[in-house]
C-alpha cells in the first residue's frame, strides 16, 4: 500500500460515515392566513386547518387596536390598529374552537368571535 492510500482510504471511511446520518428534516411548510379585524368582526370569521399544520395568522386591525385570543393554542394578544401583527401556532388537536377579541374595543366586543376548525390529518378541506 502506498501512503497516499493509507491516507485516502480513511478519509473516505470519515466521509462514508459522516455522510450516512440523516439529513436535515425539510421545514415544515407554514399555512399563512391573512385576516383583519374591524368594529365587531374578524374576516375571515372561520379558518379552517389540518392537524399538525404550522399556521401563521397576518392579522391588521383597520380602525381601533383589537386583540385576539385562542385558548385552545394558549394565544392572547393585542392588535395595534393599523400594524399587520404575525401570530404562529401548530394546530396539534382537530376540532373546532372559538376565537375572539381579546383588548375591549366597545360595545359590540363581546360578540367579536370566529371559529378555528382544525381538520384531521388526511381530511379533505
Amino acid at each position: 500500500m502506498t501512503r497516499l492510500s493509507l491516507i485516502l482510504i480513511p478519509l473516505a471511511l470519515l466521509l462514508a460515515v459522516a455522510m450516512s446520518g440523516q439529513a436535515p428534516a425539510a421545514q415544515q411548510p407554514v399555512h399563512e392566513i391573512h385576516m383583519t379585524a374591524k368594529k365587531y368582526e374578524f374576516q375571515p370569521g372561520e379558518l379552517h386547518v389540518t392537524a399538525g399544520e404550522k399556521v401563521r395568522l397576518l392579522i391588521t386591525a383597520l380602525d381601533r387596536d383589537h386583540g385576539l385570543e385562542i385558548k385552545s393554542a394558549g394565544i392572547k394578544m393585542k392588535l395595534k390598529k393599523g400594524v399587520e401583527t404575525a401570530v404562529e401556532f401548530t394546530a396539534t388537536q382537530p376540532g373546532e374552537f372559538e376565537f375572539k377579541c381579546a383588548n375591549f374595543c366597545g360595545l359590540g366586543h363581546g360578540g367579536m368571535k370566529g371559529k378555528l376548525v382544525v381538520e384531521p390529518l388526511g381530511s379533505p378541506m
